[in-house]
């Protein structure tokens, strides 16, 4: 059976103020891979960095709850360690409650299916998005410029229920372990 490794985690802090919005916004990203997927030439298990929760505090940690439920089963593992929702929950709660990561940077581009609501909202923004193959799917990509971020944490506010935050931001930059 295959399960989720989780190597290295960061957030992301935009401050509220910055945005003209109410709360205070994160964007947790984290190194992992799976267990039984392995570099081609190094032999080293496959990993990367993802986007993998966003919003404000609060929907953050609702993500984190979800994830969590992983741990129990055995198909999530922190350092390829078992580890207790609880503690799962812990650690994503410390990493947002702590300071900013200083390293990498986040990309606000939403890529979702061309059929997906979000599309509609978006060009209600004036935003038009470009077409792309992925995988055999079309797919809407939309880049936000950061003028633009107000917007495109309403709508992560909105769609945060139904899109996964990968779906929303890119993260580049950051240390591979």
């Amino acid at each position: 059976m295959s399960y989720r490794l989780e190597y290295q985690w960061g957030a992301f802090h935009v401050p509220a103020d910055a945005l003209g919005l109410t709360a205070d916004r994160f964007i947790v990203a984290i190194e992992g891979g799976d267990n039984n997927v392995r570099h081609a030439k190094t032999g080293k298990r496959a990993r990367s960095w993802d986007a993998c929760m966003i919003g404000t505090a609060e929907q953050v940690l609702k993500q984190a709850v979800y994830y969590a439920g992983a741990c129990e089963g055995g198909s999530l593992q922190p350092y390829g360690r078992c580890c207790t929702p609880e503690a799962y929950i812990r650690r994503i709660r410390r990493l947002i409650d702590g300071p900013a990561y200083q390293n990498g940077w986040w990309l606000a581009e939403l890529r979702v299916s061309v059929t997906h609501a979000i599309v509609t909202d978006v060009r209600q923004l004036g935003l038009e998005p470009r077409v792309e193959q992925w995988y055999g799917q079309e797919r809407a990509v939309v880049p936000f410029p950061q003028e633009r971020h107000p917007e495109f944490f309403r709508l992560v506010d909105k769609y945060s229920g139904d899109l996964p935050a990968w779906r929303f931001a890119e993260v580049s930059g950051l240390p591979a372990s």
